[in-house]
């Protein structure tokens, strides 16, 4: 099933190119692929005496023809394998297999239909074609969208018993939504920060940060999002302003706050406001795959899907192989890394 062509594809937004290229100055570059123009990182490494490259695109939709892909991957294989450093070069493909409400995730049986129909795809698509499985998921394999065209009842009404429980929460201790001026920047970067840092996350550093804020401020294409309690910062997002979408990019809630909603009383109030400003959709920007109960985002998923909402279910991330040895190097050294 092809993914129908309205889906907001962030990655390949001109907003996206350039928070990649300006903001975090991070190596891009763009190539014509399947008859469309795509954009996309370089991700170098230097190991030992080897500098090594591996290509990046996410947001790609495979065409239909299965004769037309193998061509054009052999067509990459062959122009990006001339180079002696280059490792792989991936494909975070926004293919759709299955969409649904995230009520249907609460029977097991259509939990355990969704991983199969993944699974199959999975080994279909890497006995067809030059790909594989890649080592790591540098583009959520499924998305979560919420769109504003329902009420506040009718949004409270669809989110499940602990996700009604903490807005109630919120709006009973008459916690205080508003947009984070430039003297609680540093404030919620420094909250923000320690929260994902024991979540065992990486986020941006403040250089970058700062960055992100001056642009989306150029541009008035984003906000920062707080919840306040006796003046004091609770929770927070980063949100992107685009085509109607109003996109997550990042957030944190404090723990020890329970009973100022958090996360979910915050999204809440993204909510409200986006609908206010005419805003279509909520893109939650992605989440575990249904069914992976060991997959790292899986946390995130089940609050994400606590707030109801849409959940497209992706074909994810394959990696074409440019260079078998340096892969299998450099896929090595990656996990003995991770273990130190």
């Amino acid at each position: 099933m092809v993914l129908k062509q309205e889906y907001y594809n962030l990655y390949q937004t001109q907003i996206w190119k350039d928070i990649q290229s300006k903001v975090y100055q991070k190596d891009t570059f763009s190539i014509r692929l399947f008859g469309k123009e795509y954009f996309g990182l370089i991700k170098k490494k230097k190991i030992w005496p080897i500098s090594l490259q591996r290509y990046q695109i996410m947001g790609i939709l495979l065409p239909s023809d299965p004769d037309y892909i193998r061509s054009e991957l052999q067509r990459i294989k062959k122009e990006y394998s001339k180079s002696r450093g280059n490792i792989s070069f991936q494909l975070g493909c926004i293919n759709e297999i299955i969409s649904f409400e995230n009520c249907g995730m609460r029977e097991s049986e259509f939990v355990k239909d969704i991983k199969q129909m993944r699974l199959s795809l999975r080994k279909k698509i890497q006995e067809e074609y030059p790909l594989k499985l890649a080592f790591r998921e540098n583009m959520p394999q499924s998305n979560i969208i919420y769109s504003m065209t329902k009420t506040d009842e009718e949004l409270i009404a669809e989110m499940n018993s602990g996700a009604k429980e903490k807005v109630r929460k919120g709006m009973k201790k008459k916690v205080e939504f508003k947009i984070a001026n430039p003297e609680q920047y540093e404030t919620f970067y420094e909250k923000w920060t320690k929260v994902w840092s024991d979540k065992g996350f990486n986020p941006v550093t403040k250089k970058q940060f700062y960055s992100l804020m001056d642009f989306l401020k150029e541009t008035g294409k984003g906000e920062i999002f707080i919840t306040e309690l006796n003046g004091e910062i609770v929770s927070g997002n980063i949100c992107l302003l685009d085509d109607g979408h109003l996109v997550y990019l990042y957030g944190f809630a404090e723990r020890g706050n329970n009973n100022t909603g958090g996360q979910h009383y915050l999204k809440f109030k993204v909510f409200q406001r986006a609908r206010e400003h005419g805003y279509l959709y909520c893109d939650m920007l992605g989440g575990a795959p249904t069914g992976f109960d060991d997959h790292p985002l899986i946390g995130v998923s089940k609050f994400k899907e606590s707030l109801w909402g849409t959940k497209i279910e992706l074909y994810g991330n394959f990696d074409l192989i440019l260079n078998t040895f340096l892969y299998k190097v450099f896929n090595r050294y990656t996990k003995l890394r991770e273990k130190h």
